[in-house]
């Protein structure tokens, strides 16, 4: 494997999407992470199994910000013995990833790092809360 393929496979998914073809998020975000873990793995003489699994799942928490539902599919697509390091990844990944991710829909109200309302809706969530 080459160490700057999920360079190349980030470059020509953009080229391929910002040119008007079709095509999934989900998959090249896959491939970009297991590649990205992979040449982590190969540079510092770590697990490749596990490296490749942790970038996977973390590039896929941080490009949709649904840390367990990245959680489950690490243990679905890798097995359970790297459990730990699945949790590790994913939330260092969440948190670094900020609010904004693939789904435009997806609104915030809690901060991801401290006990607080975030967002535009957190003003009125708050007045909700100290109401009822």
């Amino acid at each position: 494997m080459r160490y700057e393929a999920f360079l190349m496979k980030i470059l020509f998914t953009a080229v391929a999407l910002g040119g008007g073809f079709k095509g999934g998020e989900i998959v090249p975000t896959f491939v970009i992470g297991a590649t990205f873990g992979g040449a982590f793995a190969k540079v510092f003489g770590l697990p490749y199994e596990l490296c490749t699994a942790c970038g996977m799942i973390a590039c896929f928490v941080g490009v949709t910000n649904c840390p367990i539902a990245s959680i489950f599919m690490g243990i679905e697509f890798c097995g359970s013995l790297g459990l730990n390091y699945y949790a590790i990844v994913v939330g260092v990944s969440f948190v670094l990833s900020g609010y904004y991710g693939l789904y435009s829909s997806q609104k915030f109200a809690y901060s991801k790092t401290e006990a607080r309302y975030v967002g535009s809706d957190a003003i009125s969530i708050r007045k909700k809360r100290q109401n009822s």
